[in-house]
């Protein structure tokens, strides 16, 4: 493959790419890690009809907010290209990607210039943030997979693992056979497990005096002192109502915390073992205003449970592809008001809002959650309003 020279970054856009032009005018992608104002020198990976794709193998001119990466595996993982950023910097390039991307995938469906200010909200920490992760396993040992390529390196410290979890990662690969697994450590006492060996874990909620207790295989948010601030601006949003439905519920991380409040809640997710630990913990803590439900949301039986409770307000936390069509059964739920959006794929939720937004459905409040420090990954939340 060929290199060009002397390509100046003018910006980032999503998942962290690098726009630059040749002379011609045609776009060149370039793969993270590149910042704006640098002049880098690529090699070109792919040419397609209107654009180029490339990586960069030389920073000719870094930005002056380029600093060096603290992890020495840095140049062959790729799992926190934005390690090169101050944390206030990257939050704020991550505003800027976030603010082009909205601006690109929304302006088919409204006037963007009405979009409100994006707020932000940063983690508490920026490295040792994580207390679930993943981890590939070679010879009873902890590996991760290089970057462009499917070679297995060697992990012997990831500096993105809460402490626990890098304290112990040798001990918890060891039992594990070859593949890919999760680990997991609770906020609380750090007691550290895997997706295979049943042990269960207390994840706190400070705010609300409680803890989630749930197997190491389920799913929770691994930024978990992060996860506590998501929680109250999701409950600000939808505060004052009476009748909340949590859409892909997870465990009961908004649910719970709703229903203490004093909401009834119907909180519907596909996945049973997920439905099985929310329904014992809402048991176990006396919360009797919610019902868990398995339920696949594309399916229509699943829709008429959600309709027969009637919520006001919804809460929706889909996966990282989205919820395609959903929109469209949204809006045959005539007592709905208000609606907060977690996204964490942001083009995917643009997608999912068009038909809300084309019905009238307003977006009042955007703010961003730096979920994911170091790396370009965001959460987002959506807060929407239905015209009265």
């Amino acid at each position: 493959m060929s290199i060009i020279q002397n390509l100046t970054i003018e910006k980032i856009l999503w998942r962290g790419r690098g726009l630059a032009r040749l002379k011609s005018g045609k776009a060149v992608i370039v793969e993270p890690a590149v910042l704006p104002g640098e002049i880098v020198n690529v090699e070109v990976c792919r040419e397609k009809k209107d654009y180029v794709g490339a990586r960069p193998v030389e920073i000719v001119h870094p930005s002056a907010l380029r600093r060096p990466h603290p992890c020495p595996h840095a140049s062959l993982c790729g799992g926190c290209k934005m390690g090169i950023l101050p944390m206030s910097e990257a939050l704020e390039l991550k505003k800027n990607i976030l603010c082009d991307t909205l601006s690109r995938s929304l302006h088919r469906h409204m006037d963007t210039d009405q979009l409100p200010p994006i707020r932000t909200l940063a983690s508490p920490r920026g490295w040792r943030y994580r207390y679930r992760g993943q981890v590939h396993v070679r010879n009873h040992l902890p590996h991760f997979c290089q970057m462009q390529g499917q070679d297995l390196v060697r992990l012997d410290d990831c500096l993105l693992l809460a402490r626990p979890l890098a304290r112990f990662l040798d001990q918890l690969c060891a039992g594990l056979p070859d593949g890919r697994f999760t680990v997991a450590a609770s906020p609380k006492d750090h007691t550290v497990c895997t997706q295979k060996d049943g042990t269960t874990i207390n994840l706190p909620f400070p705010d609300h005096g409680f803890d989630l207790v749930l197997p190491g295989n389920n799913f929770f948010q691994a930024n978990w002192e992060l996860n506590q601030s998501l929680i109250h601006e999701v409950s600000q949003a939808v505060q004052g109502h009476e009748r909340v439905a949590d859409l892909f519920a997870g465990s009961g991380n908004f649910s719970l915390p709703l229903a203490q409040a004093g909401a009834r809640i119907l909180a519907v997710e596909s996945v049973a073992s997920a439905v099985r630990t929310g329904t014992r913990n809402a048991r176990r803590l006396g919360l009797d205003t919610i019902t868990f439900k398995t339920g696949n949301l594309a399916r229509e039986h699943t829709w008429k449970a959600i309709r027969t409770f009637g919520p006001t307000a919804l809460v929706i936390d889909p996966p990282r592809t989205g919820a395609k069509h959903i929109g469209t059964r949204l809006k045959t739920l005539s007592s709905l008001r208000t609606m907060a959006w977690v996204s964490c794929d942001v083009v995917n939720t643009c997608r999912d809002l068009a038909v809300m937004l084309e019905a009238g459905w307003t977006i009042t409040d955007i703010l961003l959650v730096d979920m994911f420090p170091q790396t370009w990954h965001m959460e987002t939340v959506f807060t929407l309003h239905r015209p009265s």
